[in-house]
């Protein structure tokens, strides 16, 4: 089904596939990424018919002067195009295009090897997104290493808010706990004698910071055991603006990879927020603050006794569905899932996660587990536990963000057969 052009893994042949193209060009991803790619494409005297992009909100618009495409629209307007691909979640995208009958594709990655990715204590979302693109084009382009766009590490289940709409189901946990440091730095040890590279490795909860052993973490992550060839490109650390770290603690979160991203939601509740910014500019510490105007509306869980065609259709459609998690030393598609198995609410079913300690940490062991992953990253077209959610489309229903609730929300433990009917 592909065509030899999705094939080009070359700066020079992509551009020489792109100017004797006599197809329209048309750039897949209205973002910071499919700029750059405009930019190159108009540097090299390439012609970009227009671009299209999967949320609604970008689409419909203009971008460096060029309409808009909402992408499921493309078929109306074109009969065929040569595509080039912006976005990070390239096989997402591939998969897309060919359900639509574009087989026609370049990997935009492949153009933007030798940007000039210098970058300020204030995060350059340019650096940050460019890198993104290369890492995951060049995982998804060569199939023989395990490339990673991002893995979230829980590393704890507190949190210093209770939103009720969290997406990552904080607001379920009756009595939330750290998790034991020892078994961190094990899952993440084991983690590595399968996976080649990641892009972001993430720090999450739960509120980071709440998990006073974090600079644990950041400092195994960093430092890594291939120093020419880090495992980890970027390590990031979310937090929602409550805590300020130890100044004790912040020579970590100097090293050139590491990033802090604060998300703010109002001093009301992200009250320690300009401290928090004021301390990482004195010292120099990458960061980004984060302004949140909705969310989707995507945590509750329930049975929905959806049939496998619709499981697979909501999968299909879900944007966090490689937001890969790492949690009891098993690797989960999203942090839903993740967050769903540690609460006991769903069935244990083991074709939803990758089980890092399921064979022995030796040479056939490691090969075993390479090939199950490869296959759970590029060929699961649904978990059991999607059943549960209610889905997260792009273009799904918003709610306000970070509404706070008094105490824990209730929740089914369907994880146990008798509650399956509810």
């Amino acid at each position: 089904m592909e065509n030899p052009l999705s094939k080009v893994d070359t700066k020079r042949e992509a551009l020489r596939r792109l100017r004797e193209s006599d197809l329209p060009v048309i750039i897949s991803g209205a973002g910071i990424v499919g700029e750059e790619l405009f930019a190159i494409c108009r540097h090299e005297g390439i012609d970009v018919a227009c671009f299209c992009d999967g949320s609604t909100k970008a689409s419909h618009s203009s971008c460096c002067g060029k309409e808009v495409i909402y992408t499921p629209d493309l078929q109306s307007r074109y009969e065929d195009a040569l595509i080039l691909i912006s976005a990070a979640a390239i096989k997402d995208v591939v998969d897309l295009l060919h359900a639509m009958g574009f087989s026609r594709w370049i990997a935009g990655g492949v153009l933007l090897r030798d940007q000039d990715l210098s970058q300020s204590a204030e995060l350059d979302y340019r650096k940050f997104a460019i890198e993104n693109c290369i890492v995951c084009h060049d995982g998804f382009l060569n199939r023989d290493k395990i490339f990673i766009r991002s893995v979230d590490l829980i590393i704890t289940e507190r949190c210093s808010l209770r939103c009720k709409d969290c997406s990552n189901l904080m607001q379920y946990y009756q009595h939330p706990r750290n998790v034991e440091t020892g078994e961190l730095l094990e899952a993440i040890d084991a983690f590595f004698k399968v996976v080649d590279a990641v892009m972001d490795f993430r720090l999450i909860g739960g509120e980071t910071f709440m998990n006073r052993q974090w600079p644990i973490f950041v400092e195994r992550l960093t430092k890594g055991r291939r120093l020419s060839d880090p495992e980890v490109k970027r390590v990031v650390l979310y937090t929602n603006g409550t805590i300020v770290p130890n100044a004790r603690q912040l020579d970590c979160l100097r090293d050139e990879r590491v990033l802090v991203i604060a998300t703010d939601y109002g001093e009301r509740l992200s009250r320690k927020l300009s401290e928090l910014k004021q301390l990482f500019e004195q010292n120099e510490i990458h960061h980004h603050v984060l302004q949140i105007e909705e969310w989707l509306d995507c945590a509750g869980i329930k049975a929905h006794h959806r049939t496998d065609d619709e499981n697979r259709q909501l999968f299909k459609m879900c944007c966090a569905k490689n937001m890969l998690t790492l949690s009891d030393g098993k690797l989960f598609r999203c942090p839903y899932s993740a967050n769903a198995a540690r609460l006991s609410a769903v069935p244990d079913v083991k074709s939803d996660y990758v089980d890092l300690y399921e064979a022995p940490l030796d040479e056939d062991g490691i090969l075993a587990t390479r090939k199950k992953m490869r296959d759970y990253l590029f060929d699961k077209d649904f978990l059991t536990v999607c059943d549960f959610c209610s889905g997260r489309p792009l273009a799904g229903r918003e709610v306000p963000p970070a509404v706070q609730s008094d105490t824990p929300l209730p929740y089914v433990l369907y994880a146990n057969p008798a509650c399956m009917d509810q």
